[in-house]
């Protein structure tokens, strides 16, 4: 009879290390601010071990972004707009839509 080997899946994708070359951190000044060890900062990055709900959080105040953004969004490609996100959250009301406002008209846009 044949055994049978458990399959690991495959854990899921991350923008840790994206995240991390985008605010221009090496691995040890990011372990630094994350508290953890630069050898598994690398292997979580590198998916060999799996990350925790409370390396994800604190990622993203280290990175200045949303824990989500480390889950969905590489800034490497988003470039710009990842930071004119931000900009946008963390405005008051009044000052997001009037800048929503400038821009779409500025661009032409219909709301």
């Amino acid at each position: 009879m044949k055994k049978r080997v458990a399959h690991k899946p495959a854990l899921r994708r991350t923008y840790l290390r994206e995240w991390r070359e985008f605010r221009n951190l090496t691995q040890e000044q990011a372990a630094e601010r994350l508290g953890i060890d630069r050898s598994h900062l690398s292997k979580v990055e590198r998916r060999q071990v799996p990350y925790s709900q409370g390396l994800i959080e604190a990622a993203a105040e280290a990175y200045a972004c949303e824990p989500t953004d480390i889950l969905g969004v590489n800034p490497l490609v988003a470039g710009e707009v990842v930071d004119l996100t931000k900009i946008l959250r963390d405005a008051d009301p009044v000052t997001r839509a009037e800048v929503l406002g400038y821009v779409k008209g500025r661009l032409k846009l219909v709301s």
